[in-house]
């Protein structure tokens, strides 16, 4: 019975936690029922899993990330296809899952618990509410001090959230640009979250800081903790977990280059924490398959690596060729055609990433549909932003004089080293070191030459990825940099764990409760030092962690939740057509789950060429909106434009109602309009 309830135990009390922190206004009885039936449906859904891929033990981590990521994709799916809200799909989950494990369970009774994987995954809990419990408050700072103190992409992923979940959002596509479909995004992360963001009737961004990260966060851990436990023991996991969890990252020493930060980048960026649960299970399968022909755990372990697209796809970008290399290698039976194989694996990514990336430079040329989507070589725009453009670093200018030097190749050398050491900092090197060690006392597997092929297409992608369609030139590989340096800082420990099994069979025995004494006493420090790391230490980044939102914004976003009806959908004045990537229609969906007319039209508007003629359409029709002369003639136009609400925040009210007397509702600088219909 522990190993069946204690796992989802532990899981409803870090999200009721969490969302406590967050001062949303759900009843406590219905946030119980709520966060209790999730975790139980996660869990289960996960132990079906973990059986059809031959695992029936004990392994809590394993089957959290199953579950998490199975609930997420399923109820993606669900809404994509029926157009349903995400809180119906996970009841359409839940039953299936119920209902299964209630079978699964008679037919394999309860094993006895594996304690040491219990406490690791308690530990990862606990470290989990650690880095989660600053950011789960957000929502309540937004509300009483108008400020958001996290990255202000919980805007979008806010609005997300309320696109799949909330039932005022359902039917109406893009939560963004009512009524037109969404781009490609790895939208699969959301479907948990959302599910709950309409269980409980909050606003995508109250769940995105206290449930959507959290859950990711802990997928991440867990994730690491079973890749550690395959390859050095429960020591081993208890490594993995330190090492991404209590470790300072790279940014915090050296080169103290802040954008290249791990945990900075995962909190800000917490998608990335949903592909890195995923392929780290994925490698634990890959283990489990090599060493014992289990075909079940290949599969379990290609489903997981292909599903990671529609959770991160700047990870499965890098994950996927190192992972099938990995396999072609790990196939090679004797020493010397392993030698070759893995030479002409290296030849092989080159060269295909050599050509992938001249057929998408031939293709932009010839396709206009791919235009928009990918410009130049990245590269050297990715060495200034990162050089340059993100001070204070402890390198200051030396990139700047190196791209004085003849020849051009001298300073991308340079450039690509300091990114190298940056980013990874000491496991630049120790990963070397460790293998060396291991190897000379015959312990290492062919699973180990993984982080070598990740390493080299992470060079690959740094050499060849295209500039993406918003001008970013860090995009495709910064955003990559998590899986290495994850897989740097989690191999590094293990192998330093099977080399000490080998010297001193004592010490290794005492290794588990030492860290374990370790990582209880590292707790408090955490929590500590957490606000500190996921900081932003680039001076531009304080401009988006500390967003204010215009006064009286949150109190108009809460009558709109009140009085839209669903299918309802608001227009707000004053855009900006320059590139703002989260304007005051982003904040307000985010806000109160209602779709908008229009936002961000810059973002928009260098998309594809039907979205463009959109925007432009709907711009033009809001600026007239605006020239009317009266509020009987504003509130028809909106009619026309099948538009209920119009928003607008500024001292005074639009052109035909300056005084904002007929507004619906005002509060401080921002005035909400309804046409009635």
């Amino acid at each position: 019975m522990g190993n069946r309830l204690l796992p989802a135990l532990l899981v409803a009390l870090l999200l009721i936690f969490l969302q406590l922190r967050s001062g949303a206004d759900t009843s406590f009885v219905v946030v119980i029922a709520a966060m209790a039936t999730f975790s139980y449906v996660t869990i289960a859904t996960g132990r079906l899993l973990l059986g059809a891929a031959g695992v029936h033990g004990s392994d809590p981590s394993a089957a959290y990330v199953m579950g998490l990521l199975a609930t997420c994709l399923g109820i993606y799916a669900l809404t994509v296809l029926f157009s349903i809200t995400a809180g119906v799909a996970f009841g359409v989950v839940a039953l299936i899952a119920v209902g299964l494990d209630l079978v699964y369970a008679r037919r394999h009774p309860g094993q006895p618990p594996d304690w040491r994987a219990l406490i690791g995954f308690a530990l990862c809990v606990a470290f989990t509410a650690a880095w989660c419990s600053g950011p789960a408050g957000a929502y309540e700072v937004v509300r009483t001090e108008g400020v958001l103190p996290v990255w202000s992409d919980y805007f979008f992923h806010g609005s997300i959230l309320s696109q799949f979940g909330d039932v005022r959002a359902v039917g109406r596509q893009s939560i963004l640009l009512a009524d037109v479909p969404s781009t490609f995004y790895h939208f699969g992360s959301y479907g948990a979250a959302a599910a709950l963001t309409g269980l409980l009737d909050q606003p995508g961004l109250a769940l995105a800081t206290s449930v959507w990260m959290p859950l990711g966060f802990l997928a991440m851990t867990v994730g690491a903790y079973a890749l550690g436990e395959r390859l050095a023991g429960a020591a081993g996991g208890l490594a993995a977990l330190a090492a991404v969890a209590i470790l300072p990252d790279a940014s915090n020493y050296g080169l103290h280059n802040g954008y290249l930060s791990f945990h900075w980048s995962l909190m800000a960026h917490p998608g990335a924490t949903y592909g890195l649960g995923a392929a780290f299970l994925s490698l634990a399968f890959l283990d489990r398959w090599n060493r014992e022909s289990a075909t079940a755990a290949l599969l379990a372990s290609g489903v997981l690596a292909a599903s990671i697209v529609f959770l991160r796809a700047h990870v499965f970008l890098l994950l996927v060729p190192a992972w099938a290399a990995t396999i072609a290698y790990c196939r090679a039976s004797e020493r010397a055609r392993k030698q070759l194989v893995g030479i002409f694996l290296v030849v092989a990514l080159g060269i295909a990433g050599a050509a992938v990336s001249l057929m998408l430079s031939q293709f932009v040329q010839t396709d206009p549909s791919l235009q928009w989507r990918f410009g130049e070589p990245a590269l050297p725009k990715f060495l200034t932003e990162v050089h340059v453009g993100s001070e204070p670093t402890a390198y200051t200018g030396v990139y700047g004089e190196a791209l004085r030097w003849n020849p051009w190749w001298y300073s991308l050398a340079v450039g690509v080293l300091l990114v190298i050491f940056a980013a990874l900092g000491a496991f630049a090197i120790l990963p070397a070191g460790a293998a060396i060690l291991a190897h000379r006392c015959g312990k290492l597997r062919p699973i180990d030459v993984f982080p070598e092929y990740l390493a080299y297409c992470w060079l690959l992608l740094l050499l060849f990825a295209p500039v993406t369609w918003h001008l970013q030139g860090t995009e495709l590989i910064d955003r990559s940099l998590v899986l290495l340096y994850a897989s740097a800082v989690i191999w590094t420990p293990c192998l330093l764990l099977r080399w000490l099994a080998m010297k001193s069979p004592r010490l290794q025995n005492a290794s588990w409760p030492a860290m374990l004494v370790g990582m209880v006493a590292a707790l408090p420090v955490t929590v500590a030092s957490t606000d500190r790391m996921a900081q932003p230490k680039f001076s531009w980044g304080l401009q988006y962690t500390v967003k204010r939102v215009e006064p009286g914004l949150v109190e108009a976003a809460a009558f709109l939740r009140n009085h839209a009806r669903s299918g309802d959908i608001f227009a707000a004045g004053g855009l900006d057509t320059s590139h703002v990537p989260f304007d005051l229609p982003t904040q307000f969906c985010s806000l109160s789950g209602v779709p908008t007319y229009l936002s961000r039209p810059y973002l928009e508007m260098i998309k594809d060429a039907p979205r463009k003629l959109t925007v432009a359409m709907r711009l033009a029709g809001i600026e007239e909106m605006e020239k009317q002369e009266t509020y009987g003639k504003a509130m028809q136009f909106l009619q026309r434009l099948n538009v209920q609400w119009y928003v607008v925040a500024g001292e005074k009210g639009p052109l035909w109602d300056p005084q904002r007397e007929r507004a619906a509702f005002r509060a401080e600088r921002v005035a909400l309009y309804t046409t009635g219909k």
